[in-house]
């Protein structure tokens, strides 16, 4: 079983300015200015593969919490599949906070 969330911004870096830089001097911290704030909601996507099958994958618009992420995914599917599996589970998430909150590890 998989988990992930991603964050895509959907609108464009249009406010780009264009300078001529020295050779080699690009990344020097006085060429680089960090514009861009996301503070969108992310996409959550995640579902499962266990022998040979598979669940649907699902996608909601939603910004992850610690919370979120032990209602939604690890006590409505993750439980099951676990019971079912036995010592064959394996889950597997990436090290974003929510999937690492004290709630979770408890959790888990």
């Amino acid at each position: 079983m998989f988990s992930d969330e991603s964050r895509f911004s959907l609108q464009s870096d249009s406010r780009r300015t264009l300078i001529w830089r020295e050779p080699s001097t690009r990344y020097h911290q006085e060429n680089t200015i960090d514009r861009h704030h996301y503070s969108g909601v992310g996409w959550l996507v995640w579902g499962g593969i266990f022998h040979g099958s598979r669940t649907d994958l699902h996608v909601q618009s939603v910004t992850m919490t610690g919370h979120i992420y032990r209602d939604v995914i690890l006590e409505q599917h993750v439980r099951l599949f676990r019971g079912a599996m036995c010592a064959e589970f394996l889950f597997m998430d990436d090290n974003a906070r929510p999937h690492h909150a004290n709630i979770v590890d408890e959790y888990l």
